[in-house]
C-alpha cells in the first residue's frame, strides 16, 4: 500500500492557520535612502507562499504628497527590474549627471531665446524699412460695390 494520502482539508486548514500567525522573520529590511529622504524597504517572500518576488515598498518623507518624484534607479529596483538596490556612489553619480543636464538645458534655452530675440529684432527692422503698398479701392471692402450685369 502506498504511503499516506494527501488530505486536502488538512492542507487548507494548516495554510489558513499559518497565514494568521505573525511571522517574526518577515520584518521589513531597510535597503537604502535616496537624496529626497525617502526610505526603501524589502520583505523577503515567505516559504509557504508561492510568491516568486519579495515585497518592496517605500516610505516618503512627506506622507501627504502623492505626486512625489522617485529617482529612476530606485523605481527600477521597486518594480523588480534590477536585483540589487542602487549604491550610494551610483546615486551620487546619477544626481550629479542630473544637475549637469539641468545646467545644459538652461544654457540651451537661454541661447534659443537670445537667437529668437535677435530674429524678431531683424524682422521689425526689415518691416519698418520696406512698407507694403496700399490701394485706396481696397480700404473698405463691400462699401460702394456695384454689380456689373450684362443684358
Amino acid at each position: 500500500m502506498p504511503g499516506k494520502e494527501r488530505s486536502l482539508f488538512k492542507m487548507i486548514f494548516t495554510s489558513f492557520i499559518n497565514s494568521l500567525k505573525p511571522n517574526i522573520f518577515r520584518r521589513p529590511k531597510l535597503m537604502g535612502e535616496d537624496y529626497y529622504g525617502t526610505k526603501y524597504y524589502e520583505i523577503p517572500p515567505s516559504e509557504n507562499v508561492s510568491r516568486k518576488y519579495s515585497a518592496r515598498y517605500f516610505e516618503p518623507t512627506n506622507k501627504t504628497d502623492f505626486e512625489q518624484q522617485l529617482p529612476a534607479e530606485w523605481e527600477a529596483w521597486l518594480r523588480h527590474r534590477r536585483k540589487h538596490p542602487p549604491t550610494k556612489e551610483e546615486i551620487e553619480r546619477n544626481y550629479e549627471m542630473q544637475l549637469i543636464k539641468k545646467e545644459n538645458a538652461e544654457k540651451i534655452k537661454a541661447k534659443y531665446l537670445s537667437d529668437k530675440l535677435e530674429d524678431t529684432k531683424l524682422l521689425t527692422q526689415n518691416t519698418k524699412e520696406t512698407s507694403f503698398q496700399t490701394f485706396e479701392e481696397y480700404k473698405n471692402p463691400g462699401k460702394d460695390y456695384k454689380i456689373n450685369v450684362k443684358k
